[in-house]
């Protein structure tokens, strides 16, 4: 169920910006200054404003403050998920379209007008684009990446689809949009859930692979592997949510989670045919640490899908 819904507090200032671009921060001391800098060559010849919205304490407003005056910063002195951390950012800002970007990312040129050349057409409410690897030495991070990103890979071949979802990280709205509708309070799955929520309003959700944000991605084995059952947790509560036979089927035999791999590995090998050469030669040279993370991400679909089972008898 999506957060309730809400809408900005105050009427837009004479002269208010037509592009906004929000950005949560959490921890994002190392990365939050190259973010931003992408963001502000990104901007020139625009009527903008730019949200940085932090929560950890870690240095980041201070960064922000020295580096990016111009910056608007929106505080929090509790932790914020990123769907939170998104509409808090929404509520502020006063552009009619509005872009999120992650700390971790780095914004392509032509980033606002290739998003807006889908954007603004008939029926459109929502697009987005694909993700690229901006740390591409570290192993883990690459694992991390093939899993996290799978629907979300960069293509040489422009082939628009109104399909896919939308990666929180590398899109854009209709701020009109948001008197109805926000981001769910969770940090995995949000992006997934609004864009289906969008598509329930009647509008369409665009997706352009040629559209590529790098994003730095997470380093270390320990942290691959907490964040491959975190994914997997998320998962089973997102497809429940959305409902659907193939969430059906895994509920009635949750062991079939485990089939899930089978499917998903092959997957990942031919979507990234269209991606940069070097993208799958990597993905094979780590097919074993990938096959780990898939069977984690398994253990704990499954183990999510048992307790949303039981607790669904319980109610009953």
């Amino acid at each position: 169920m999506l957060a309730e819904s809400f809408t900005r507090p105050d009427p837009a200032p004479t002269g208010s910006p037509e592009i906004s671009v929000i950005v949560p921060a959490f921890r994002g001391r190392a990365t939050i200054l190259a973010c931003l800098g992408a963001v502000q060559r990104e901007v020139i010849g625009w009527n903008h404003e730019i949200l940085v919205v932090e929560s950890s304490g870690d240095g980041t407003v201070e960064l922000v403050e020295e580096h990016f005056p111009q910056v608007r910063l929106i505080i929090s002195r509790v932790r914020l998920t990123a769907g939170q951390a998104r509409n808090l950012g929404i509520r502020a800002a006063f552009g009619r379209w509005l872009f999120c970007v992650d700390q971790d990312c780095l914004v392509p040129s032509g980033w606002i007008s290739r998003l807006l050349h889908h954007l603004d057409q008939p029926g459109v409410g929502a697009a987005g684009g694909s993700m690229e690897v901006a740390n591409p030495a570290i192993a883990s991070g690459w694992c991390v990446y093939f899993l996290e990103f799978l629907n979300h890979f960069p293509s040489r071949v422009a082939r628009v689809s109104q399909r896919n979802f939308l990666i929180g990280a590398n899109s854009a709205w209709r701020a009109d949009m948001f008197d109805q509708l926000a981001f769910p309070d969770q940090t995995l799955g949000e992006d997934l859930l609004l864009s289906e929520a969008v598509r329930q309003q009647g509008l369409a959700v665009i997706y352009d692979p040629t559209i590529a944000v790098r994003h730095y991605n997470r380093e270390g084995w320990a942290e691959f592997r907490r964040y491959a059952r975190a994914m997997g947790r998320a998962a089973a509560h997102d497809q429940r949510q959305i409902g659907g036979h193939r969430y059906q089927l895994i509920e009635r035999w949750p062991m079939l989670s485990f089939g899930v791999p089978l499917v998903i590995l092959p997957l990942i090998g031919w979507r990234l045919l269209n991606a940069p050469p070097t993208y799958l030669l990597r993905f094979l040279l780590l097919l074993p640490c990938c096959l780990l993370g898939q069977l984690l991400w398994a253990w704990e679909f499954r183990a999510a899908v048992l307790v949303n089972r039981g607790a669904a008898i319980t109610a009953w």
